[in-house]
């Protein structure tokens, strides 16, 4: 009998979809129009209220699959299911509000071909709006600001981190993901906006290596219904990424990395972003929620880490 297993493709896209059909059907046609065809693409819905079935039957196409959940695993449960319903070797969890580029495929496959060691690759992003343009917020100026080398790169150990910890410019939806050096659930369910982040930190941590390409091969939509900006308009993101760099400056202390420490425990970018937002709401007329932020900022301000008694920064506050 002739062998009929399903042929390993050579890169899984994984879409964790919850609503907005069409953002996702958009999402689904930057899969089609990759120049690279050796590819599967497995749609996760969460349970959502808006069922993508007949969306997602609607293409035709055998290497589109979709899977929806008997009941709800919040974000960073559905994107662990995501990635354990694919079988590349590499996996991309492409967000169902964004779209590839169409060589987005071709250049991360060249690349990790290139570059057999690291974790996980990351591409350069246009940021566009609701209705697919061109567009920028402070927070994007901010992070290409960063200083990254100019060309493709890898980035490691405490220099990497801390460039990552001064302020996160790997976007979540860019990542590709290497399954012979992770573990079957990457990402780590205690955490509701910064999974990624956790996951690219803890990878330098590890010792693992992340490589960049320096070059937008994914369009990235901020628009208001996503998760960011829901966590934003409150002060849930703040008081999680506050948490999340607490514990990174626990982290890179125990392992004598003073670089990245000091920047975890500095939480400048953050601070700053909180100071913005809240003189944003204010502007706005929205009170409460620049309450919410200043409360939050205030706490982390007035946080004292008893763990360096003889750090120079905290002796001169108290003096």
């Amino acid at each position: 009998m002739p062998d009929t297993a399903p042929v390993t493709p050579a890169i899984s896209f994984a879409i964790p979809y919850y609503d907005n059909p069409g953002y996702l059907g958009q999402a689904i046609r930057s899969v089609l129009a990759q120049t690279v065809h050796d590819w599967e693409l497995v749609v996760v819905d969460d349970a959502g209220p808006q069922p993508a079935g007949e969306l997602v039957k609607s293409f035709a196409d055998s290497r589109i699959t979709y899977i929806r959940n008997p009941e709800n695993l919040g974000l960073t449960g559905n994107w662990n299911e995501a990635y354990r319903s694919t079988r590349a070797p590499l996996v991309t969890l492409l967000h169902g509000d964004d779209r590839l580029l169409p060589t987005y495929a071709e250049r991360v496959l060249r690349a990790a071909s290139r570059n057999p060691s690291v974790s996980a690759i990351f591409t350069d992003v246009n940021i566009i709006g609701p209705e697919g343009h061109r567009t920028w917020t402070i927070a994007d100026i901010a992070k290409r600001a960063a200083r990254r080398d100019a060309g493709d790169h890898d980035i490691v150990g405490e220099g990497g981190l801390a460039a990552l910890l001064s302020g996160n410019y790997i976007l979540c939806s860019t990542l590709c993901l290497r399954r012979e050096l992770l573990s079957g659930t990457p990402f780590d369910a205690r955490w509701r906006f910064v999974p990624d982040y956790d996951f690219t930190c803890g990878q330098l941590l590890a010792g693992n290596r992340l490589h960049g390409i320096r070059e937008p091969l994914l369009e990235y939509r901020r628009h208001h219904g996503s998760q960011t900006s829901v966590l934003t308009g409150n002060a849930t993101r703040f008081a999680e990424e506050i948490e999340f760099l607490k514990l990174m400056q626990s982290k890179t202390a125990a392992l004598g990395w003073t670089r990245a420490e000091r920047i975890a425990r500095r939480r400048v970018t953050v601070r700053g972003h909180l100071a913005l937002r809240i003189g944003l709401d204010l502007g706005r007329g929205r009170i409460g929620p620049a309450r919410q932020k200043w409360r939050v900022l205030r706490s982390d301000i007035g946080t004292r880490d008893s763990s360096r008694p003889n750090d120079p920064d905290t002796q001169k506050r108290q003096e």
